[in-house]
């Protein structure tokens, strides 16, 4: 309808409001958001649009050209094309096929990580996967306007950080605020049902026609406006007394349009409704108008005219950044100020909640008798750093869990946690602790920027991040990293424990292990754990056999025979109340029956399982992660049909032998207690257990199969681990060849994310169980893997195993053969990541030379090495002649297209004639290289974007232009942000050189120059 009576206020007029305005105001601001403002804006892509949904839908029926004309005759008469589309798909493909659409849908946001989009995968993957997308950051493109409203509620949470209404089906606001180091955290209702009953810290962002998952989507018109009471009720509360902006929306009818007509009807309430619309000569429906107007009469309905979100909410963020920066300081951008040059990073003043699904689960702790004394002690205690050893089964775990579980209900300090399973293995502490990292500061930091840091700089990292977290940080079985002779942790935990004992960090870190360690430090202690007493065991048999009589005499036998062993007293207690005719004294002749000292438990417990029991858990035995029912019944699907499996699942659960592992809505984890593993491990021989493991196998490459060809960096860690976990169980299996082609395929994913130990982790359990000799004809992977080990190995800064590999390796080569020439390329490699240049040049030499002066075809070559060691070590000139690879020095100056597009091509000749003092050509290459480098998705695009940013700055200085220099070298610390704590060092010293007394220039102007400076 027209609209000519009413008055339309400009963009300044609702910045003003929602600046300077709120200034005489308490009101909250609640946003309510629309489509448009994570839909693809200019160059960045965006959640499909109204238009793209609709080609979606018509892409369903591609194949039925009958249907399709049908479809595109409804769409050509309708009003609304969207409803209409969701309409004719729904009436013929159901509600399954609409949420499917909204996947598709959702998925172009995606960063792209492989060969391919997520648009075809995404309705493929399990609900796990897709809600480790949700809590990654990284993987997501944001809008202009999204990732501004983000920062928006992320710094200013009292005015604009309480709720958020939306009737988007994509988590991008959350991962916004997220990634501004804000705290968000969801409600979804596709159904009738109240948006208060949960409640948690940070933002709520109410998702009112439902999520991308987990939940039906809402589309049609029926859907649109069927009646939800106690949700409208909800709304009619919420929007009462509070600045409502309508941003992005269109105001159809559904449940937001039929509340706000309540709460501007009622002459008690007291909203502000600021309306807004896209154009500059609006209108707007009768039924919005009609919902509207008893407030357009009482004046509490605003409405403004040409508000585009994606300048918008940049411009809004900017007013109020300026109006908190100190005089005469930049405002912020959305990754937060310049450290200072002792790189001291920002500090917490708040915690955030922490995403639900980002760490391993502990243990449900169903009865708890006992270890009250050491309850007590944690509770009170203010040690920074607590021990808990003990043999298996003592309840380490156990404690630890019913410990940070029950923070909530404790006045203490410490408020969150984080659980991590190292599963007694090596080669995997570093993974974990990066990937707490990421995890507290909400994917500000990723694992690719910490590839490269050395254990100590990882353990200052961490401590930044928890310092002011109050936080409770669990490492569970880290018995590899236990120096028993000593009695202390080994390598990057024992530095960990040596920092926390000696700052002044406000959280706690928890270890479980089985040795005794002990460290001297007041601010450390340790618990060893023992066996229960009597009375504690009478107690446990109580509360698991309330109604049954067990002989008091029985149970301190028991007691005796198992030394009070936590865990083998609770499996006979369960055996007594679950098996039918089980007496204690039963179990105990059993038990005593040609054992020997230690009782055989598991064994007589074994022996009265039913067969689909016993084939159950012999599958699990063989997993190496917990995992959700839907994925169980996947391994014993060969064996068990989906009763059987059922019925034995719920036994198992109920006989304490299987492990739950639940989480606020999440479907449950199952897995085994290690004791009860090992048991079923050791109980077969290799050859017996192989079936199982390759059923396991054939399920991991089914999840594998729906995500493979988006293999990349950005896929995020709990995805990718499943490529480990496969060659993990490849090795246990024997099958040897395929674990190293397993090893090839997620090589650039790993290690390009910043997974690199994990990578290390299998690959040792893979070279551990081979047999060197033979290999290297046995395994056509052999020369590829064992190189790649290398780097990685020295990229860790383990330079011993380093130097070990390359020992053993050099030993299956008895002759200079080809394979030779690769081995002179790994060590040479290997050199040159430590900084011995001269010992790279020699070693890469004698490859080129053996291959050039044989002529001897193969792959293997070392004249890459060779270049990256003679540019540094002083010879760029020599290094100039192979990375030009043929092209005049012209060429690529002026960016022609007969060179390749390769960004590191163009920053290698850049450096070497950045050295040879050719600083204007040097510049163009770097421009060249840094325009690749920012569109690229490689393993090292952010950190060599980082270097390239400050080779720029190094030559702008040298150049006499230290504020555009200045502006690079804050740019680069921008992308390393707190990740690299080194090279930020480095580029704090640099600023520190040219900048004098001058004021530093803040994130966005800088990035503004570096923008411009290259459009230039």
């Amino acid at each position: 309808m027209l609209n000519e009576d009413m008055t339309f206020f400009d963009k300044d007029a609702l910045l003003y409001r929602l600046h300077e305005g709120l200034e005489q105001s308490d009101k909250d601001v609640v946003f309510v958001l629309g489509a448009p403002l994570t839909a693809p804006c200019e160059s960045v892509p965006g959640v499909a649009d109204v238009n793209a949904v609709v080609e979606l839908i018509r892409s369903e029926f591609s194949s039925k050209q009958a249907q399709l004309e049908k479809l595109d005759a409804t769409l050509k008469m309708s009003t609304n094309i969207y409803q209409s589309a969701f309409d004719f798909l729904s009436g013929r493909a159901g509600q399954d096929a609409a949420n499917r659409i909204i996947k598709r849908a959702v998925g172009q946001a995606l960063v792209a990580t492989g060969e391919s989009d997520w648009t075809e995968t995404i309705g493929k993957l399990p609900e796990d996967s897709l809600r480790a997308l949700d809590a990654d950051p990284k993987v997501w493109h944001l809008s202009p306007g999204v990732a501004s409203l983000g920062a928006l509620i992320a710094r200013f949470p009292d005015r604009f950080g309480q709720i958020v209404l939306t009737s988007n089906f994509d988590p991008l606001v959350e991962v916004s605020v997220v990634r501004s180091g804000g705290a968000a955290w969801r409600t979804s209702l596709s159904v009738d049902g109240s948006i208060f009953q949960s409640t948690a810290s940070g933002c709520q962002v109410i998702h009112i026609h439902g999520f991308w998952h987990g939940t039906d989507t809402l589309h049609t018109n029926r859907q649109l406006i069927k009646n939800r009471p106690t949700l409208k009720n909800d709304l009619l509360k919420l929007l009462q007394n509070k600045i409502v902006v309508v941003i992005a929306y269109g105001g159809w009818p559904d449940i937001f349009t039929g509340a706000l007509s309540g709460v501007v009807s009622n002459d008690n309430l007291f909203p502000e409704i600021l309306w807004t619309f896209y154009g500059d000569h609006p209108s707007f429906s009768d039924h919005l108008y009609a919902t509207l107007q008893p407030g357009i009469d009482r004046n509490r309905v605003t409405f403004y005219k040409g508000i585009n979100c994606h300048e918008f909410f940049p411009e809004l963020l900017g007013l109020w950044d300026k109006k908190i920066a100190p005089p005469g300081a930049e405002p912020m951008s959305g990754t937060g100020q310049l450290p200072a040059p002792s790189v001291r990073f920002h500090d917490r003043a708040k915690l955030f909640r922490l995403p639900p699904l980002e760490c391993d689960r502990p243990p449900s702790v169903e009865i708890w008798v006992g270890r009250e004394n050491e309850l007590r002690a944690l509770e009170t205690s203010s040690a920074k750093v607590v021990i808990i050893c003990g043999i298996g089964g003592e309840g380490k775990s156990v404690l630890a869990a019913h410990y940070i579980t029950t923070l909530e209900e404790r006045e203490g300090r410490y408020r969150f946690w984080d659980w991590r399973d190292c599963k007694e293995q090596s080669d995997r502490i570093r993974t974990q602790i990066v990937e707490i990292i990421v995890r507290f500061s909400n994917g500000t930091i990723s694992a690719d920027g910490l590839a490269d840091a050395e254990d100590g700089e990882l353990v200052e990292v961490l401590i930044d991040q928890i310092k002011q977290a109050n936080a409770v940080l669990v490492f569970d079985n880290v018995d590899s990293y236990v120096d028993l002779e000593n009695r202390t942790f080994t390598g990057i935990i024992d530095m960990l424990i040596q920092r926390m004992s000696a700052s002044d960090v406000g959280s706690r870190i928890i270890l479980t292990c089985r040795p005794d360690v002990q460290y001297s430090a007041s601010s450390v202690i340790t618990f060893v754990m023992k066996g229960i007493s009597e009375d504690e065991a009478i107690e446990l048999f109580a509360k698991r056999a309330p109604n049954q009589e067990i002989p008091e005499a029985d149970i301190r036998e028991a007691h005796a025979l198992t030394k009070g062993h936590a865990f083998w007293l609770d499996l006979l207690a369960v055996q007594v109340t679950k098996v039918p005719g089980t007496t204690l004294r039963k179990l105990l002749n059993d038990m005593r029956r040609g054992r020997e000292d230690i009782p055989d438990v598991l064994s007589s417990i074994w022996d009265k399982l039913a067969l689909r029991e016993q084939t159950l858990l012999r599958f699990m035995a063989e997993a190496v992660r917990p995992e959700t029912e839907k994925t169980i019944e996947g391994f014993a699907a060969s064996q068990l049909n989906y009763k059987n499996f059922s019925r034995a699942l719920r036994s198992l659960i109920s006989l304490n032998l299987i492990v739950v592992k639940p989480e606020t809505d999440a479907p449950d984890l199952y897995d085994l207690h290690p004791l009860v593993r090992q048991f079923v491990r050791a109980k077969f021989e290799r050859t017996e257990r192989t079936s199982f493991i390759r059923v396991v196998i054939n399920q991991y490459e089914l999840i594998i199969g729906t995500i493979e060809s988006m293999l990349g960096i950005h896929l995020p860690f709990p995805m990718l681990e499943r490529w480990s976990q496969k060659a993990e169980l490849e090795v246990s299996a024997g099958l040897y060849e395929e674990a190293f082609e397993t090893l090839v395929k997620v090589e650039d994913a790993l290690i390009g994310g910043g997974h690199v130990q994990e990578y290390v982790r299998v690959g040792r359990l893979l070279f551990e169980s081979i047999d060197w000799e033979t290999a290297p004809t046995q395994y056509k992977r052999f020369d590829k893997v064992v190189g790649v080990m290398v780097g990685a190995l020295d990229q860790l800064g383990d330079t011993e195993s380093a130097d070990s590999f390359l020992a053993r390796y050099e030993d299956t080569i008895p002759q200079k053969t080809a394979r030779y020439i690769q081995f002179c390329d790994v060590r040479a490699y290997s050199y040159w990541q430590r900084g011995d240049f001269d010992s790279a040049v020699d070693w890469a030499m004698k490859g080129v030379t053996l291959k050039s002066e044989t002529n001897v075809d193969t792959e293997f070559d070392c004249r890459h090495t060779l270049a990256l060691a003679q540019r540094d070590v002083g010879q760029p000139a020599a290094a100039l002649d192979y990375f030009r690879q043929g092209f005049e020095i012209e060429d690529f100056v002026a960016g022609t297209e007969i060179v390749s597009s390769d960004g590191a091509m163009f920053g290698n000749v850049g450096r070497c004639l950045h050295f040879m003092g050719r600083l204007d050509e040097a510049l163009a290459c770097y421009k060249r290289s840094m325009a690749i480098l920012e569109k690229g998705s490689s393993s090292m695009s952010k950190s060599n974007g980082a270097y390239a940013r400050r080779w720029i700055g190094q030559i702008l200085a040298q150049k006499g232009d230290t504020s555009k220099a200045t502006a690079f070298f804050v740019d680069a610390i921008r992308m390393l942000g707190a990740s690299a704590p080194v090279r930020v060092r480095q580029l704090c010293a640099d600023l520190e050189e040219i900048r004098g007394s001058d004021a530093i220039v803040g994130d966005e102007k800088a990035a503004r120059i570096v923008s411009g400076w290259m459009r230039s």
